[in-house]
Parts: structure tokens; C-alpha cells; sequence
């Protein structure tokens, strides 16, 4: 399968691909595009079942999702580039940084989780449950309230209906099958097998994936070093000039 992928940035610039957060779109990356491709070709790649990908059918895994990424730059002609993923797509980057070393030179993970605990298993099942009844509207409110902390949410009223309507738009189909992803997910023994220098991203006042989950990612993988951003899980969002910076610095460090 392959996926859509938006391009942006001078053809010959080193490249390096987005992967967006569950119930989003590549549009996620919007407020880093300008600034991140006056140095790179970016390329943002929808995940399938979000902004214009559709959904793969069965029961797919983070596999499949990884191998779904390769299969896309590869009809692109890309064969090596960095790799940035926030949250769910951080997930399925640290899975295609195993599956496919040679494609992914460096690797970002911001706001994400190795493994998902029972308890917030249970919750992600509720949440599917919630999708089947009533549909993507009910996650619009509960996503919001984990992604921002109170503060920027009273004063990022354009910002939140922006990011809400993303949420509402994202077709039930895909967002269950990534929330079901998510639920099981236990990318614990892999880290060790990720060989490239790898940036960590966190949010200091991440609910979601705190900074202490976040440490323990860094601390399993061989070549890793964190940055702490003053946001909490969608940080991109919250501090994007300081995101895209940090980013920006990391994957032009090679």
C-alpha cells in the first residue's frame, strides 16, 4: 500500500518525513512547514485511514503501517532520509527505523510511548467504543483536554476549533484501527534494535506520554539524546517555533 504524501522544499535538500498524530493529518505539520523546508525536503505523509490515505483492510499492525511508509517514499525515489513522527506516528517510525535502517538516517520522536499499560489500554477501548456509537464527534472534547494544557487551550481558541475539526474529520475507520494499535501497543524490545541517532522530544507538561515515560525511551535506546519542550502533548502545536528548531538542528547535525 501506499500512502498520499505531501512535498514541500528544494528537491535537492537533504529530506525529511513527517508522520502525524492519531486523529490528525499531515496537516498537523502546518505551523513547522515553512521554516523546516527553506533547509529540507519534507515530505508529510498522510497514515492510512487519515487526511487523504485510505484505510487498510483487516487488521493491520505497526508493521504494516512501517512498511506501508517505506512503500511510499520508495514510489517517491527515496531510499534514505530522516524521519520525525509525533505520538502515533512516533510509533510507527520507531518500527520502520528497525524494518528499514537504510531509509532512516536519523529519527525524531516527540510526545509518544513504547508500551501501553493496562489501565490506558482500557481507556483507548473505551474510546473505540465511544467512535462506534457516536462517531468522531465524541472525541473531540476528550482529545483536546489531553493535548494542551489548560493555559494555551484559554488562549488558542482559533488553534483548538483548527486541531477539532481535524479530530472531527478523521474518518472512524482509521482512527479505530490506530486506536487499536495503540491499545496493544509494546515496542519495548525494539528500541535496543534502533541504530540511528535518534532525538526524543518531550513535553514538559505531557499528561499523555509524561517526561518520565519519555526519559525511559531515551534510556533504552543506544543512541539517543532528549529535548524538553514548555508543552504538553501535542508540543508541535503548543511551542512550534522551539519544535521545529529543535528538529531542524538535530537532523541537520549529520
Amino acid at each position: 500500500m501506499t500512502m498520499a504524501a505531501h512535498r514541500a522544499g528544494p528537491s535537492d535538500a537533504p529530506v525529511l518525513v513527517l508522520l502525524h498524530a492519531i486523529a490528525t493529518s499531515s496537516a498537523l505539520w502546518t505551523p513547522q512547514l515553512a521554516a523546516l523546508a527553506s533547509r529540507f525536503h519534507v515530505v508529510r505523509i498522510d497514515l492510512p485511514g487519515h487526511g487523504d490515505s485510505p484505510a487498510m483492510t483487516g487488521s493491520p499492525g505497526y508493521p504494516d503501517y512501517a512498511d506501508a511508509v517505506a512503500a511510499t517514499l520508495a514510489g517517491l525515489g527515496i531510499h534514505s532520509a530522516s524521519i520525525a513522527g509525533l505520538s502515533f506516528g512516533a510509533m510507527v517510525a520507531m518500527q520502520l527505523a528497525v524494518r528499514h535502517p537504510a531509509l532512516a538516517s536519523r529519527v525524531a520522536l516527540a510526545n509518544c510511548a513504547a508500551f501501553t499499560p493496562p489501565p490506558v489500554a482500557d481507556m483507548w477501548r473505551a474510546r473505540i467504543a465511544a467512535v462506534e456509537q457516536g462517531g468522531m464527534a465524541s472525541q473531540r472534547a476528550v482529545t483536546l483536554d489531553r493535548w494542551f494544557t489548560p493555559g494555551f487551550a484559554a488562549s488558542a481558541a482559533l488553534t483548538l476549533d483548527w486541531i477539532g475539526s481535524m479530530i472531527e474529520a478523521t474518518p472512524s475507520a482509521g482512527f479505530i484501527a490506530a486506536a487499536r494499535m495503540i491499545s496493544s501497543l509494546d515496542h519495548r524490545d525494539i528500541l535496543s534494535a534502533i541504530a540511528s541517532p535518534t532525538l526524543v522530544l518531550s513535553g514538559a507538561h505531557d499528561l499523555a506520554t509524561t517526561p518520565a515515560i519519555m526519559a525511559g525511551i531515551v534510556a533504552a535506546l543506544p543512541h539517543a539524546q532528549l529535548a524538553s519542550l514548555d508543552a504538553a502533548h501535542l508540543a508541535n502545536v503548543e511551542a512550534p517555533v522551539a519544535f521545529a528548531e529543535a528538529l531542524g538542528a538535530f537532523m541537520l547535525a549529520a
